[in-house]
């Protein structure tokens, strides 16, 4: 081939592979960018699809590598700047990553999505303040951006601020009605004010969207449970056992459910059963001692008791206040 043609022939495999990158073929599409850079290495956005990529993969030092190279060409490139704050983020070196991402945003102060990617990095870092700040800034630039919105959610949520917290997840659940990880962290914030009407409408949207979450089951299970609904709050926990069978604390609280209807052989079977997942879980221990007193089994509240004293329970002095009262 003519050398003539070289330009002619990058800028085509270049189209070719940012077509396929967008279509999600990355091998197809790495395969283009690198033909590109043999017809033209100093193609410096090649060089940027292909760090990209390989950062997707998790090869961080490979996209290191051709941001390394990227740079060789063009220095001042702030795209390629961008990429090798991509991938410091992703190896856990974040004063690194702000520095690149800076460099970008010098060049282009009005991007919304390095803003939140700036954000990210201070969120990771624990530097809230900051990333409160960039989260903010992301949004100031990007109404729609609902991962940011998300995110400074928690990040609120977590400096305390839960009203604040719940108007940013509302906004990001109205931007992106099906992001189910908003109304999940909806209903949690929801419980923390106490609102468990607002909760339970939140957690069942998110498990409408997303029903093998068996956190969402079970932290539905506890709104019902507090609002009185046993029925209600017993299906959830059960829900959520399936998804996770390990799961002792539904185990644990379908036993309370069914105490709240006054069934005690059926809460008995499922402190049994709690137990048999979690040898040690004191509470089931406790609550199963107290039931057998309870009714008269003495000798099986007597073993509750013992297995609590000898794993130094603090429920020991609990259950022995219980069993001195009921002599009484």
């Amino acid at each position: 081939m003519d050398s003539a043609e070289y330009p002619n022939m990058a800028k085509e495999r270049f189209c070719a592979g940012v077509a396929k990158f967008l279509e999600g073929l990355y091998l197809e599409a790495e395969e283009e960018f690198k033909e590109a850079l043999h017809y033209d290495p100093s193609l410096p956005l090649a060089y940027c699809y292909l760090s990209i990529i390989a950062i997707e993969r998790d090869d961080v030092e490979i996209g290191l590598r051709w941001c390394d190279k990227g740079l060789e060409v063009d220095p001042e490139n702030g795209y390629i700047r961008y990429c090798l704050g991509a991938a410091y983020e992703r190896k856990g070196l974040y004063e690194e990553a702000v520095r690149e991402y800076r460099a970008y945003l010098r060049d282009h102060p009005r991007d919304a999505e390095c803003m939140f990617s700036l954000g990210c990095v201070y969120d990771q870092a624990g530097k809230m303040y900051d990333a409160i700040k960039y989260y903010k800034h992301a949004i100031s630039l990007d109404a729609g951006h609902y991962k940011a919105c998300y995110n400074l959610a928690l990040a609120l949520g977590e400096q305390g601020h839960i009203p604040d917290a719940i108007n940013f997840l509302k906004k990001t659940v109205s931007i992106s009605p099906d992001y189910w990880k908003g109304w999940i962290k909806l209903g949690l914030f929801f419980s923390y004010e106490k609102r468990w009407q607002d909760s339970m409408n939140a957690y069942e949207k998110a498990i409408s969207l997303r029903s093998d979450v068996a956190d969402s089951h079970y932290n539905l299970g506890l709104c019902y449970l507090t609002s009185k609904k046993p029925r209600q709050a017993i299906k959830s926990f059960v829900e959520a056992v399936r998804l996770n069978t390990e799961d002792s604390d539904s185990l644990f609280y379908i036993a309370i459910a069914y105490l709240d209807l006054q069934e005690e052989e059926e809460a008995i079977a499922a402190l049994k059963k709690t137990l048999s997942v979690c040898l040690n879980h004191e509470k089931a221990h406790y609550l199963l001692g107290r039931l057998y007193f309870l009714r008269g089994e003495e000798a099986k509240g007597e073993k509750e008791l013992t297995y609590l004293r000898g794993i130094a329970s603090a429920y020991v002095s609990a259950l022995e206040a219980y069993i001195q009262a009921s002599i009484k």
